[in-house]
């Protein structure tokens, strides 16, 4: 069974978003069913590329709708950016933990779509940019 299953409370109501999100779910499926370094290496570099993708796409739509809390997602997306090349480190040594990957995970993908892309998600609709 999938730790991290994807439903409607996840989407934030922009078609291009929301599929990028559901990606993320399953690499985050992949990653902390991953039970070796090389495998999860290979995932982490897929979620890496994917993640810069998508932070860079959610991005300029904050841009484009004039999003009031750009900077302050835009540090998220950074830090959690930051997180995520800490953690590719942790695999590369051989010392990563399944359940900080876990616990990274389930804070970035869960927590941050409901309670910082969601207002995202508002934002684009009331500017009737859905996608």
């Amino acid at each position: 069974m999938s730790e991290f299953t994807w439903n409607d409370r996840f989407k934030i109501g922009h078609s291009i978003v929301d599929s990028q999100h559901i990606h993320l779910f399953e690499l985050a499926n992949q990653i902390v069913e991953g039970n070796n370094d090389e495998d999860l290496t290979h995932l982490l570099m897929l979620l890496f590329q994917h993640t810069r993708e998508h932070f860079s796409a959610e991005e300029s739509l904050m841009k484009q709708t004039r999003y009031p809390d750009y900077e302050r997602h835009v540090e998220q997306h950074n830090q959690m950016l930051d997180r995520l090349i800490e953690i590719s480190k942790t695999v590369q040594k051989k010392q990563w933990n399944p359940s900080d990957m876990k616990l990274f995970i389930s804070n970035w993908v869960l927590i941050h779509i409901l309670e910082d892309d969601m207002p995202l998600g508002e934002h684009l609709n009331q500017t009737h940019d859905s996608g």
